[in-house]
């Protein structure tokens, strides 16, 4: 009988040394110990003598006790997701980007390369350009392709 009291014990007092305790300040101001902190509280791990001291942690599921695996994992894949669609986003931006840099860069080389330049008018008809509106809208083409591609980008 002493042996099983003897036993019960030292389990009892096994499981005890092996939990981990954490120390937090309540609202109040009050030091408090728990082997859970409340959420929202920072709470920091108090080393018993004797005690397996808990790993550091890794992710965060381990700074936050109350997130369940599948609840980390569900998280983490949210947050996949969402860096995913940025992205994409970010991708269509560029490519669209480079789509008005090609398009001003060939206006601009119309522009440079055309001899008789015009413009439509009321009902389709064409209104030639004199040399100054031409090199008016050279000048701006120019612009567009500097403010679109930058202004170090070769032609």
């Amino acid at each position: 009988m002493k042996r099983v009291l003897l036993f019960a014990a030292l389990l009892g007092w096994s499981a005890l040394a092996s939990a981990t305790v954490y120390r937090w300040v309540n609202a109040k101001g009050q030091l408090q110990y728990g082997d859970s902190p409340p959420v929202g509280v920072h709470a920091t791990v108090v080393h018993l003598l004797g005690a397996a001291v808990p790993p550091a942690p890794a992710s965060a599921a381990a700074t936050n006790p109350t997130l369940s695996n599948a609840a980390f994992a569900a998280q983490a894949l949210a947050q996949s997701k969402a860096e995913r669609e940025r992205q994409s986003v970010a991708a269509d931006v560029a490519t669209a980007h480079q789509a008005q840099c090609a398009n001003a860069k060939q206006h601009y080389e119309d522009l440079i390369n055309g001899r008789h330049m015009y413009s439509l008018g009321a009902g389709g008809k064409r209104h030639y350009l004199s040399s100054a509106e031409i090199d008016a809208a050279r000048l701006d083409a120019k612009k567009q392709v500097d403010t679109l591609c930058g202004s170090g980008q070769s032609m």
